[in-house]
């Protein structure tokens, strides 16, 4: 298997040229495409933030039925964000960006990044704690809400994708070649999966399948989901992973979420929930349908899930899905 990570440059770096240039060719009285979303984040079954392409943040007070733009003051890619309550929330991007607000979003103000490297996801159990994943399998620290930020682990020169945690002591980072680290006690990683190397006889990479996104259901329940529909599980704390042959074509597969026996995994054109704990898949109802789009975040939400993708797409919903996204969007979060 070659890299990857060219491959997904590439691919979203194509979205963004494609969306530009449909910009520039959009007639004055037409709005151009909105921003691609990455990431989204729901605290509570009212509150939820998304983030993307351009700086952009999008917040809901009305569990996701509207949305409206809140001021970030940049225009770096923001691929990830975090909220443990609904004051305190954080979005980490590209050029060692932090962003940090302490009043639901009304502010945002940039945090010191002790590296500046390309920040690929980021959770805080608490309004205090948080983690933040990258390149160089590094991941930082926070403490103090990030008024300071330390690197508490580095190790091979890969990318981590995703962090999650279950609590503030039990969580898991996934990124490149299957690398999975976990730790135990907020501070201590060690590796559980992954492995990358050069075939004698071939001179090809072997190596673990990348992946995309983890979710930390419980101290010993995680999942992990990466590229040709590759799904792998833990129920005994990351001491064995098992992979999981789901029902669906070979597409990446970028972000996955569960809440109290249901699973939603969401990728390319692809959206798939389970109600027993993975033994069994369906595919809900889209409303417009994203068979030709991408989904690329998820977050619980009641008794559903939010997702959220390409040009600004946002779905809500549990049994049936429809778009929350686009049309919703207002200009501003000063009402609110």
């Amino acid at each position: 298997m070659g890299k990857i990570t060219g491959k997904v440059i590439m691919l979203l770096g194509g979205v963004l040229l494609l969306a530009a240039a449909a910009a520039l060719a959009t007639p004055p009285a037409q709005k151009a495409l909105p921003e691609d979303l990455f990431s989204v984040t729901f605290p509570d079954e009212q509150h939820g933030w998304a983030c993307g392409r351009f700086g952009v943040v999008l917040h809901t007070a009305d569990a996701g039925r509207t949305w409206v733009r809140q001021e970030t003051g940049i225009d770096y890619t923001l691929s990830s964000i975090s909220f443990p309550d609904e004051h305190n929330g954080w979005a980490v991007g590209s050029e060692g960006t932090i962003l940090h607000t302490a009043d639901g979003g009304r502010t945002w103000v940039k945090q010191a990044c002790p590296v500046q490297y390309y920040l690929m996801g980021v959770h805080f159990a608490t309004p205090k704690e948080g983690w933040v994943v990258t390149e160089r399998t590094t991941i930082l620290h926070t403490t103090d809400a990030g008024k300071t930020w330390q690197v508490q682990f580095s190790d091979m020169d890969y990318i981590l994708k995703g962090v999650s945690f279950a609590d503030a002591k039990n969580g898991w980072a996934v990124g490149e070649y299957g690398y999975v680290y976990k730790t135990a006690d907020g501070a201590t990683w060690t590796k559980q999966a992954g492995h990358f190397g050069i075939s004698d006889e071939t001179g090809e990479i072997v190596a673990g399948n990348y992946l995309f996104g983890v979710f930390a259901e419980s101290p010993t329940t995680a999942w992990a989901v990466g590229i040709d529909s590759y799904v792998t599980k833990t129920e005994d704390g990351g001491k064995t992973w098992k992979v999981l042959t789901l029902p669906i074509p070979k597409v990446n597969l970028y972000a996955v979420a569960s809440k109290k026996g249901l699973v939603a995994i969401c990728g390319e054109g692809l959206f798939i929930l389970s109600r027993d704990g993975g033994s069994t898949w369906s595919s809900p109802v889209f409303t417009p349908q994203i068979r030709y789009g991408w989904l690329y975040g998820v977050a619980p939400r009641g008794p559903g899930f939010v997702t959220v993708g390409w040009e600004g797409a946002v779905y809500e919903g549990s049994q049936t899905f429809v778009s929350r996204g686009r049309e919703n969007y207002a200009t501003n979060d000063t009402a609110r």
